[in-house]
């Protein structure tokens, strides 16, 4: 808890003051957009044509968490560019603005994709996918709860 106390006040306390801390925000409520759509899109779409969705023993339970997981990596990588421009927001907020490399959200976009390409914006996703498991596990339980609750 000490070092989230220090790390707010070293941001708030930086050139831009407590705005500093809302750096990467307006892009986060964004990208949260494309990673629901996607997540619940994919995953009713599969679970409609999931031949094995009745079945009540290992077969059912492990295609629904195939339909989830895939829904989860497909909405992790559908926002991924999001999380990335936010990221690099937010890292320069600890210095003084006349050393920002980025001027917003919109000019971040632009300058990763032109310096270093588009494939630049995905940079770290392979490990950000790992994270998926949890969130796939979270959906199939939820349908299982549901369905057992309905009946």
């Amino acid at each position: 808890f000490n070092a989230l106390m220090t790390s707010l006040r070293k941001t708030a306390s930086a050139p831009a003051g407590p705005a500093g801390l809302y750096n990467g925000f307006g892009v986060s409520v964004v990208g949260i957009v494309p990673f629901r759509g996607t997540y619940f899109g994919v995953n009713d779409t599969l679970v409609g044509i999931n031949p094995y969705q009745k079945e009540k023993g290992i077969v059912g339970l492990a295609s629904k968490f195939a339909c989830a997981q895939t829904a989860a990596l497909c909405a992790a990588f559908a926002s991924y560019p999001f999380d990335t421009v936010r990221r690099r927001l937010q890292m320069q907020s600890e210095k003084p603005q006349e050393e920002w490399v980025y001027k917003g959200t919109m000019d971040c976009f632009g300058k990763i994709a032109a310096e270093e390409g588009t494939g630049a914006l995905f940079k770290g996703a392979g490990a950000n996918a790992l994270r998926t498991v949890g969130s796939a596990l979270v959906l199939v339980m939820y349908g299982e709860i549901k369905a057992a609750l309905s009946g």
